[in-house]
């Protein structure tokens, strides 16, 4: 469904009126809505000089879309009769009605532009103060008003009532509530506001009740399965956490097969799979069966076939985007596992450097950009971040001195004995040392390990060229 999201949020009005929770609350929910693959445009501390832009956007925009939300999280109240959002030039606390129909969205206005589309789904919801501050009391509270058709009203606190802070994580009670059903697959706006008026109830002791007014005539779910798991992964849950993955259908059956670790199943499936064009798979498809071609490489031979000639294998999945979700989808399986956590433990090595070699092709630019962003939270944890000029190396420092030692057979030998191996600035030796001794690997392969970096990548910085044997002291 295309769905146009606008969302508001202000804290900066005047003193004494400044707010503190509102543009956080605005802010998860933009994000909220961005992984729902809505369009979600948002606005923080609006002025005045802003309020004819944002409602002839939604004006204009409206008629493209089959439904919308209007998301608005600030003070708001009524003044004889009519509803006000009001901008942070608003004086709230002293305005009155003129001043405020200058200073701020007016809800009937709004409804008014939902009035003519009612066979869509237009949804408006206020985090907002029911009762103005300072002398005003509970006369300003929002006045009663009727949703047009197709379209459901949903308020945070109930008449003469205020919406009170200290949610979980920093939010407002009701957009933390509303934060914790929002993403739920299948369940319907009923449903979920009914469910956000229960716990704010419940957290709130009962002294802050959500309600709504509806007139919506047809269904609506914020979540029908598309939501993805941050903005930043522009794919499902259910194929970024793909232990859930479950799909009726063809292709469905044929991913089932490949996850099932039996190569007898994995190659049929995989050269079924293989075979179809690329337009009958959709980019969540395309993603989850790219994951679990690196995951069946370990042992199905149709995996490792086309793990062998990558860059001729892709090709046919390249779009005129220039997006390769089956590239996407290796690439999030080496960093990534089942349950979408980072691989804290070590990496997906399966044809790990064969896939990164591809970072120096400008065509894959977009995925090693995707996979880049996916992995900037997990910094810390690694050293090798993808730099964008594929050709960068990773530098390691070494301190090495030379040393006679004793062979096995008690005869002297020449060994270079390694003291200390930093990168970028970071003592790495014991783990170094640990992945060399115990892998018998060579010294750039375990730095490289240690660093979640492709060999190619790796450079070593000696204070003095390496003779004989290498040990570490």
């Amino acid at each position: 469904m295309n769905v146009l999201a606008i969302i508001i949020g202000n804290n900066d009005y005047p003193e004494p009126d400044k707010l503190t929770n509102a543009i956080a609350d605005a802010k998860a929910m933009c994000d909220v809505f961005q992984r729902l693959g809505y369009h979600a445009i948002p606005f923080f501390d609006f002025r005045n000089k802003d309020i004819p832009v944002i409602m002839e956007m939604i004006e204009k925009e409206l008629p493209r879309y089959d439904a919308s939300i209007f998301y608005y999280a600030g003070h708001g109240f009524q003044v004889d009769g009519e509803n006000y959002l009001p901008s942070i030039d608003c004086q709230i606390s002293y305005a009155g009605k003129h001043q405020l129909r200058y200073d701020s969205i007016v809800l009937s206005e709004l409804l008014d532009i939902y009035r003519p589309y009612s066979k869509k789904t237009n949804i408006v919801i206020l985090d907002a103060c029911r009762v103005r501050p300072a002398n005003r009391g509970a006369a300003d509270s929002f006045a009663p008003i009727e949703a047009p058709q197709g379209t459901l009203i949903a308020f945070s606190t109930s008449p003469n009532s205020t919406a009170k802070d200290g949610g979980p994580s920093g939010h407002g009670l009701y957009t933390a509530a509303l934060l914790s059903y929002i993403g739920r697959e299948r369940l319907t706006v009923e449903q979920l506001f009914k469910k956000v008026r229960r716990t704010v109830a419940q957290w709130s002791d009962n002294t802050q009740i959500p309600w709504e007014h509806t007139s919506l005539i047809g269904d609506f779910t914020f979540n029908m399965g598309q939501m993805v798991v941050s903005s930043q992964i522009p794919y499902s849950e259910s194929v970024v956490k793909d232990a859930e993955y479950q799909e009726l259908g063809e292709i469905g059956g044929l991913i089932e097969e490949i996850r099932s670790c039996d190569y007898n199943r994995q190659n049929p499936a995989i050269d079924r799979l293989w075979a179809k064009k690329a337009a009958d798979l959709d980019k969540n498809q395309q993603f989850v069966f790219g994951r679990n071609l690196l995951q069946a490489s370990s042992s199905s031979f149709s995996a490792q076939r086309f793990m062998n000639s990558l860059v001729a294998n892709l090709r046919k999945y390249q779009t005129q985007e220039q997006e390769n979700h089956v590239l996407n989808g290796i690439l999030f399986e080496i960093f990534f596992d089942s349950h979408g956590e980072f691989r804290a433990d070590g990496l997906k090595r399966h044809y790990f450097d064969e896939v990164m070699a591809l970072r120096r092709f400008p065509v894959y630019a977009s995925s090693f950009n995707f996979i880049r962003a996916v992995l900037n939270p997990y910094k810390d944890s690694c050293l090798y971040l993808i730099p964008e000029d594929g050709n960068e190396k990773l530098d390691a420092d070494i301190t090495v001195r030379e040393e006679k030692t004793k062979n096995l057979l008690g005869e002297d030998e020449l060994s270079s004995i390694i003291t200390h191996v930093s990168v970028n600035g970071i003592d790495v030796t014991d783990s170094v040392k640990k992945c060399f001794e115990y892998s018998g690997m060579r010294l750039e392969e375990a730095i490289a390990i240690v660093t979640n970096a492709p060999i190619d990548a790796v450079a070593l910085h000696a204070n003095q060229s390496f003779n004989g044997r290498i040990q570490f002291e």
